[in-house]
This record gives C-alpha cells, structure tokens and sequence, in this order.
C-alpha cells in the first residue's frame, strides 16, 4: 500500500483540573483592538517583522511602530517580544492608559513579575477611583498576590476589598479572602468568607474544593472528607488534580483502601498512565505523603491554578498564564502548575518554551515523567525526531516495566515512514505489556507497520484483534479492509466492512475512496464512480485518490476525463514508485488491471 490511511493521533491523555465552572467564561472577553491598528501602516509592520524563526524582532523606532509590532508579535504568541515592544511604546507615549494597560497585562502572561508590578501600581495612579478599564481586576490581583508574597496581608485584604465586582472580581475575593483568614488561624471567617461562592450558579464543584482545602489544612478532617466527598459526588469523572488532592487526603488519614480506589479509577481510564505509581508504592509500603497543600499561600496557588484550567479551556490564554505565573510566585513547588504552563505554551505553538516549562518540572516530582513525554513530543513537533526517541528510550531504559515510552517511539517511527524499525519498538512494548492487557490501538498501529513493512501475515491478526477489542472503529475497518482489496482477497467482506464505515465516516474521503475502491476491483464500475467522484471532493488534494478515479473513468469510457485525473494524481506529487505507472497510463491508457498504488 503506498499510502497511509490511519489517524496518527497521540493515545496519552492529558491531565488537567476539571472543575467546570461555566459561570467564569465571561471572564476571557478581550479588550477590542484599536481602530488604530488596522490602518495601512500595519502591513508595513509586519513584513518588517518577518526574520527567521525567532518571531518578532525589533523593527519600530516609534510609539506607533512598537505598539503595531506588540499587537503582532500577540498575534504570533511571541508573548516576550510583545511585552518589549508594548512596554517601549508605552514609554514612549507615558500618558496612554491604553498602552499601559496592555504592557501590563503582556508583562503578568509572560510571568515579569517585577514589571507587572511596576506597571500594575502605575495602572492605578493613572486609573485614579475609575475601576471601568476591563484589566482593573487583574491590576489588582497582581498587586494583591505581590502583597501576600510580602507579607503584608492587610494591605492585600485592602486591594480584595476595593476589587471590581464583575467576572473573576465576583470570585477572587472569597477564594483568596478565605486562605487569608485561614493564615490568620480563623477558619470560622474562613468558611464564611468563601461562603458566597456557594450560592453562585456553577460554582458548587469549585465551592466544595477550596472548602475542602481549607477545612484540611485547618486539621479538620471529617468537615474536609465531607468536603471532598461532594466535589466527586458534583463531577461526572475527577480530574487528575482532584483525584491527586483526595488520594492525597485519604493516605494521609490512613484510609489506603479508598486511596488506592480513587488512585486506580483515573489509570483505568488513561491506559498507560504511570502519574500515580509512585503514590501506590508508597501506600505499599506504609508511609505517608506529605499534604498536597499545606499553607495558605499554597491554598491561594490552588485557586489560582483552578482558575487557569477555566480560562485556558475558554482560550484566554494569556489570563491563564498570568494565573500560573502568580500561583508559582506563592508555591514554587507546584509541580502541576508548572505542567500546566507548558501544556498552554504547546496550545500557542510554543514549542521551545513549552519544553523549557517541562523541564522546569522537579525531577523527585511524580509529574516529571509526564513533563519528560511531553518534552519527547515537542522535540518531535520540533522536527527533533531522533532527538525525541533518544528521550523516549532514556524513559524505558529507566523504568523496565513500562511500556509507553516504547509505543511513543513506535509511534514516531511509523509517522516517520521507518516501518521496520517502529516494528521493533511495539514489539518491545508489547513485551513488556503483554498481548492480553494491550489496548485496541496498540494492535492496530503494529499492524499498520507491518503491513507497511511487508509482513502482512502478522499483520492481519493484530487487525483483527483491534476490530474485536475495539469493533465497528472506521478507521481500523477502513485500513483492513483496504488492504484486503489491494491483495485482492476477502472482497465481499471488504465491501460489507466499508459501506458500514462510511455509515460512520461518511465525510472521510479515504474511507469513501477505499469503498470506491472494492467496487472497483468487484468490477462495479457504476458504483465505483459515484463513491470515487465524492471521495475526490472530499480530498481533492489526495494523488492516489484522483488516481482512482482516473482508473475507473477509464473502465467506464469517460478516456478524456480518466487522462485529466491522472495527470492531476501526478501534479499533486504521488510517491515516487507510483510516478511511472501514472505517466504510463497517461500515455497508454489502461490496458490492463493497475499496479497497486
């Protein structure tokens, strides 16, 4: 077969908070952009800017010209460069509060603490009593968590207090408020403090776990199990990070049955997750993990962190960022946050910074085989392959028993079309798993590199087996089946096995031209057609797609039509081997059954 027809996508699930507060999604509107920055000199700009690779470079020697290129650079995530050129303009221009506003908020995503501050305090003079500027509650909560890390708790409550009552202003102050409280040993102000957010619309979830939290670190374990019990009890399925805090909880009281419980349901839904291994082994033992938040300053982290999953999942990416870089500022120990940070920087194509934030991950920390996946993943997206299963295989050497790192690199091999060698690194997963605990796809994508290998006699069965673990999956039917048309075998199960996924998958131009395909080779030329013609439009771009249809507008006599297909197929730059049977069909038409392409 000389293309591929699989889904390459990534199997690790990715853990995150899910604590689902949908009241919060008016939080991430942006402020419209000046109609200033659409005028003509924009174009200017950014050709200007254009260098290669590092992302936008310093080109303007204006205020105009550095707020154009700041509002660029934005656009291109190059969060760093945006922030230089903003805080310029803004230098420039001293008496613009719009500049300012954006230096600032450009500053605080892009973790400049010391500068957010400076240029936080300025917002505020210049601001005076108006708090309708839509940055006014992050202005505060910069300065507010600048307070706390000082220590200068009152000041901090003076800011809460004085903070805007609308979107993230209607919940920073109970959440924050409350672990102030507590660090004052007061947990009844605490709970009162954040009792509001009780009776707010979606935000129970969020309630029970920072009462959770509070009533824990106030060592008051029966309120904080009640606690607990209400935020699983409010999820459809808990999160990482819930599960992470509640096992935490449960060790710690010597409750290792329900621990070991919550522990195993999150890996039985993520195949392959190694996260709470480390967690198992200590309840083996006996011993007890020290607790996941310990101080008010780390339960002020927690919250922040909570609301950083929200607002990336609404894709205010840069109120995310300035969420984490905030909570890392309160507990440079948050190991989860640090992940977080480079799963939003991956969001944004940053790949370079998204590595350096998973390096950043503490190596003793259990998340940092999670980080060093992720680290493999981007050097991959880097173009960094060899480098990425270098990593990979460091992974396996390091951990005998675990076979994920070893279908990662399967799995980079075969995008890379090395079939033999990808091969050999599922079977060595395979070894270590074992064939009956192997999940559907690690079936599959063997089978799809041994039969790309040549080895179809092993790769059927690993076919069949992922269609019986996993049955009725359009894509392994679409790949079986295919390839059964094109060793011309089981043709009559082919096509029963297609119509049914295309019933699936009836916008996937591969699979419809894989259907169009056994119809033709069943000589079923007049279906053929039909199915072929959609499947182009579907995937116009496709060689071996517009190839096909060539073939069968030969079969049907449409020879004028069938000669344009093919020169199309061979215009769109089909695999080298397939190039002279297409020019020879061209010139001599098509004599006989096709080479298969």
């Amino acid at each position: 077969m000389s293309r591929n027809r699989w889904i390459p996508g990534r199997l690790a699930a990715r853990g995150a908070v899910a604590v689902v507060v949908s009241a919060l999604a008016a939080a991430c509107a942006s402020q419209p952009q000046s109609s200033a920055v659409r005028s003509a000199g924009f174009v200017s700009i950014q050709l200007a800017a254009a260098d290669n690779g590092r992302g936008v470079q310093p080109v303007a020697a204006s205020p105009y010209g550095d707020f154009l290129a700041g509002m660029l650079a934005s656009h291109e995530r190059d969060l760093s460069a945006a922030a230089d050129f903003m805080m310029r303009a803004w230098e420039n221009d001293p008496e613009n509060f719009v500049l300012l506003r954006r230096a600032f908020l450009l500053a605080a995503a892009d973790g400049r603490h010391a500068e957010a501050v400076r240029l936080a305090r300025r917002v505020l003079e210049q601001a005076a009593e108006d708090d309708s500027y839509p940055e006014a509650v992050l202005t505060k909560l910069v300065l507010t968590i600048d307070r706390v890390e000082r220590g200068e708790i009152d000041a901090a409550r003076r800011l809460l207090n004085t903070m805007p009552d609308r979107r993230l202003g209607k919940f920073l102050p109970p959440m924050i408020g409350s672990w102030l409280d507590l660090g004052e040993g007061d947990i009844g102000a605490a709970l009162a403090t954040i009792a509001p957010l009780a009776e707010a619309e979606g935000l129970a979830v969020l309630y029970n776990l920072q009462t959770a939290l509070l009533n824990d670190v106030a060592g008051r374990p029966v309120e904080a199990e009640s606690a607990y019990r209400a935020v699983v009890e409010g999820m459809e399925k808990p999160s990482l990070r819930t599960t992470w805090l509640i096992g935490n909880f449960f060790e710690r009281q010597g409750n290792a049955e329900t621990a070991v419980d919550f522990y195993q349901r999150f890996e039985d839904a993520g195949p392959g997750s190694a996260l709470f291994d480390t967690a198992l082994e200590r309840l083996a033992a006996g011993t007890r993990p020290e607790p996941s938040v310990s101080d008010f300053k780390a339960g002020i982290a927690e919250a922040l962190f909570n609301l950083a999953i929200l607002l990336s999942q609404e894709r205010a990416q840069e109120q995310a960022l300035l969420q984490i870089h905030l909570a890392l500022r309160l507990n440079p120990r948050f190991q989860q946050a640090r992940v977080l940070l480079g799963e939003i920087m991956e969001r944004q194509k940053r790949e370079g910074e998204a590595i350096a934030a998973y390096r950043s991950v503490d190596p003793a920390s259990p998340f940092a085989w999670m980080a060093r996946l992720r680290i493999a993943e981007g050097l991959e997206r880097q173009g960094r392959a060899d480098e990425a299963i270098s990593e990979l295989e460091a992974l396996a050497a390091e951990r005998p028993g675990d076979f994920e790192p070893l279908f990662r690199v399967g799995n980079m091999l075969r995008a890379q079309e090395r079939f033999l060698e990808a091969v050999d690194a599922y079977d060595r997963a395979f070894e270590r798993l074992g064939e009956s605990a192997a999940h559907w796809s690690m079936y599959y994508f063997r089978g799809i590199a041994l039969e790309r290998s040549g080895q179809w006699e092993r790769a059927e069965p690993d076919l069949l087996k992922a269609l019986d673990l996993q049955p009725d999956h359009p894509y392994v039917m679409n790949y079986l089946a295919y390839s059964w048309v094109e060793q011309e075998t089981n043709l009559e199960q082919a096509e029963a096995m297609l119509v049914r996924a295309v019933q699936l998958r009836k916008d996937d131009g591969f699979i419809v031209d894989s259907l169009g395909w056994v119809y033709y080779r069943l000589g079923e030329y007049d279906k053929a057609v039909v199915r072929l013609e959609r499947a182009v439009e579907l995937q116009p771009q496709d060689p071996v797609i517009n190839d096909h249809l060539g073939d069968v507008y030969w079969k049907v006599g449409r020879r004028q039509e069938a000669r344009f297909q093919w020169r199309r197929a061979l215009n769109l730059e089909p695999e080298a081997d397939t190039v002279p049977v297409i020019e020879t069909k061209i010139e001599s038409g098509l004599d006989q059954k096709p080479k298969d392409i």
